[in-house]
């Protein structure tokens, strides 16, 4: 009996497969609990979520469902004219600014590996060193208009207030934004000479005996 009970649990189990989840599933989950590829029109999505219909005249890509963009009348010419601001999947144009559907001027999408995002048709790391402003874009973050680092949200420095180093708006004094032709010496704008050398608000640099202060570099 023992033995005849084993042999019930396993075939149980191997009639009964456990349920299709994230846990086992890299695909897509349909209606009767099956694992799917996730890569059909019918039956897209990924990650174990349950199977969707990409609407028409939508595709799935990469597992998620996108929607072409017009890409013109069909006698405009070569789809490469028709899709100049976005890239092609197959025959149909696509906005080239999704990570599923990246690129420009025309030419084949691409999809960004996992760290990267699209940004304008291109796929670049997600770190930004700067800030990204309000479309999402990465900015240097040492701007008045567009100030901060390490990925955060840019801020518009005020009046009266100029972006310090470390993306900080602080009160405006010697900077390279209000000493752009002369150097930084105590806080207060020089003029280039021979004990006060450099240009765009740099700290001041003494010339040693028998040079000169060129261009704001000791020669």
């Amino acid at each position: 009996m023992r033995q005849l009970g084993l042999v019930f649990v396993v075939l149980f189990t191997l009639a009964c497969p456990p349920p299709c989840d994230r846990s086992n599933c890299t695909g897509c989950c349909d209606s009767t609990g099956e694992c799917l590829a996730g890569t059909s029109r019918n039956f897209c999505g990924k990650g174990g979520v349950v199977c969707g219909t990409c609407p028409a005249p939508g595709r799935c890509l990469a597992s998620v469902c996108v929607q072409p963009v017009d890409a013109g009348p069909p006698d405009a010419g070569p789809i490469v004219l028709n899709c100049a601001a976005g890239c092609r999947v197959d025959t149909e144009c696509q906005p080239g600014n999704l990570p599923e559907a990246c690129g420009a001027d025309g030419g084949v999408c691409s999809v960004c590996a996992t760290g990267t995002r699209c940004e304008a048709g291109r796929c670049i790391s997600t770190r930004c060193f700067g800030c990204f402003d309000a479309l999402g874009t990465c900015q240097r973050g040492l701007d008045d208009l567009a100030c901060g680092l390490d990925g955060g949200v840019c801020q518009g420095c005020t009046p009266g207030n100029s972006c310090q180093a470390g993306g900080v708006c602080g009160a405006v004094g010697c900077s390279r934004t209000t000493c752009p032709m002369g150097c930084c010496q105590a806080g207060v704008c020089q003029p280039p000479s021979v004990n006060t050398c450099g240009v765009m608000g740099a700290a001041c640099t003494v010339c040693s005996a028998g040079r000169m202060c060129v261009a704001g570099v000791c020669r």
